[in-house]
Order: C-alpha cells, then sequence, then structure tokens
C-alpha cells in the first residue's frame, strides 16, 4: 500500500471511529437490547482503533524509508558537486565514513577532514571536472524502533576531467542510519569499491587504477578498513544486511 493510500485508510477509519463514538454517546443503555448493541459497538470501536495504530504506525515506517532514500539522494548530489560541507552535514556527529579501503574515519568533522582531501583541500569543481555518483538500486530496512535503519545501495560512477582522463567506478554501499529528533542521518557509510578503471577501454581491458585507496597515505584513518577485499579483476560480494525476501533466508 503506498504513501497516500495508508492515508486515505486512516482518515477513513478515524471519521467511521468519531461517527460510532457519538452514536455511543446518545444511546440508551436502559434495556438488555441496548446494552447489547453498545457492546457491540464497542467492540467495533476496540477493532477500528486497532487497525489505526496499525495503519500509524506503517505510515510512520514509509515516511522513514521515504526519509532515509532522499537523505542518501542528497548525498549523491552533494558529492557529485563536490559540496563537501554539505555532505558533511548528512551525518550523525559521532557518524563515520569508509570509502573503498581508506580506513574509517570517525566522527562529523574526520568524515569533512576526509572529504576535504578527496577534493585536495577544496569544494566545488575544477573547470572541466566531472564528479557523478549515481545512488541507485535502494534496499532499505527500518528497526523495528524506529531509531535506526540499515539499506544497500549501488553507486555508478563516472568522474575525470577535460583533456587529463575519465574513468568508471562502481560498487554497492552498505549503510547504517540513525533518527535523531526526528530526522534521520547517516551514522555509517561504507563503500565497497568492484573497480575504478579508464574510460578508454573500461573494464574489459583495464584492471582497477588504484586498489581502493585514496587519501589514507596521507591522511592517516581512525581505523583500519573493516574488511581487506580484493578489487576487479577480482570480485568481492559485501554480506547483504537483509534476509531474501521469499525465502527468509
Amino acid at each position: 500500500m503506498k504513501h497516500d493510500d495508508h492515508s486515505k485508510a486512516y482518515a477513513a477509519l478515524a471519521g467511521v471511529l468519531a461517527g460510532l463514538s457519538l452514536a455511543g454517546c446518545g444511546e440508551s443503555t436502559s434495556d438488555a437490547s441496548t446494552g447489547n448493541a453498545s457492546g457491540a459497538d464497542g467492540a467495533r470501536i476496540a477493532a477500528l482503533e486497532r487497525r489505526i495504530e496499525e495503519l500509524e504506525r506503517r505510515k510512520t515506517h514509509l515516511e522513514d524509508i521515504a526519509a532515509i532514500k532522499r537523505l542518501q539522494r542528497a548525498y549523491g548530489y552533494y558529492v557529485d558537486h563536490a559540496m563537501w560541507d554539505e555532505v558533511a552535514d548528512l551525518f550523525a556527529e559521532n557518524g563515520s565514513i569508509e570509502i573503498g579501503l581508506d580506513g574509517v574515519y570517525i566522527g562529523k568533522e574526520r568524515v569533512r577532514e576526509y572529504l576535504y582531501a578527496l577534493g585536495n583541500g577544496r569544494s566545488g569543481l575544477a573547470e572541466g571536472e566531472l564528479n557523478e555518483h549515481m545512488q541507485l538500486m535502494p534496499v532499505v530496512t527500518v528497526a523495528p524502533d524506529g531509531k535506526t535503519a540499515k539499506a544497500r545501495w549501488r553507486g555508478l560512477i563516472m568522474t575525470g576531467r577535460l583533456g587529463e582522463g575519465a574513468y568508471w567506478g562502481e560498487g554497492p554501499y552498505e549503510n547504517e542510519y540513525v533518527k535523531e529528533d526526528g530526522v534521520w542521518k547517516i551514522s555509517k557509510l561504507h563503500w565497497f569499491q568492484s573497480f575504478v578503471v579508464p574510460y578508454e577501454g573500461g573494464w574489459a581491458k583495464n584492471e582497477d587504477a588504484n586498489g581502493a585507496k585514496y587519501v589514507s597515505d596521507r591522511l592517516p584513518p581512525d581505523a583500519p578498513p573493516t574488511v581487506e577485499y580484493d578489487t576487479w579483476p577480482a570480485t568481492y560480494l559485501p554480506p547483504f544486511h537483509f534476509p531474501n525476501p521469499v525465502t527468509g533466508e
């Protein structure tokens, strides 16, 4: 059921519940038959209230998923234009970032420092520079308490600079999120690099260009990579945070 459908159903049930409540207030309970009718109405009202509570939970769940998708897509758009301060502001205060095999940078300010290192100390794109980071194929899982969530995405990357070179990049994210004061923020961003290869010849003729390391040699991380893996032409499948939606495995 879509978000709008939930809202309409919720409003309809609320209207029925209100009508039954008003009708119940005007009924006499002086005889047995009226008493039985009142009892039936009470059970019906209780059932409707439970249904409304369930719809409200589902409505909140859908709103949380939509907010997390918007958050991650905003991340992609900001990265596209090297808007490092805006990217860092998407993170929780104790959030972390792990790109490829650079290691883990912990805390919003360290995230900001890492992003600026990626941009060689400056924000914004240079003339003739491209830095597209498309955020694709989201699978979002919100915790039962609605306070944390996980999501898997796929990053498709096109980078380069006119007259210098161009690259394809690709790999999945396994991210975590936290809801603070009603606002979803990134608590852990982890991108696994499948490959970054030159545009000329692509992955058919080139091995991975950088071994998934970017700035860790000049900006040491707060922690080593959480997992070591080989990039193209090797393949690595990061574990899925979610079960198979059909088998549950």
